[in-house]
């Protein structure tokens, strides 16, 4: 059974309250927590991206031109 505060001096019982409320704080869960996580993971993923493309970019250019521009018939 559930204790009451009635019987506690209203000082104690406020201090009670302002402690529960400390500690359901402390242990939720945020939810923006994750989304920001993925958030990062996806910056970071795309930062990767654009390096590998900004050091094999012009090399991965030539050889497509290279193709096209054999490929046809003179």
């Amino acid at each position: 059974m559930r204790r009451t505060l009635r019987h506690l001096h209203p000082i104690a019982a406020a201090v009670h309250r302002w402690l529960a409320a400390l500690r359901s704080a402390l242990y939720t869960v945020a939810t923006g927590q994750g989304l920001v996580e993925y958030g990062l993971i996806l910056v970071l993923i795309m930062v990767v991206c654009v390096a590998i493309i900004g050091m094999v970019g012009q090399t991965i250019s030539q050889v497509w031109y290279d193709r096209l521009i054999n490929g046809f018939p003179h």
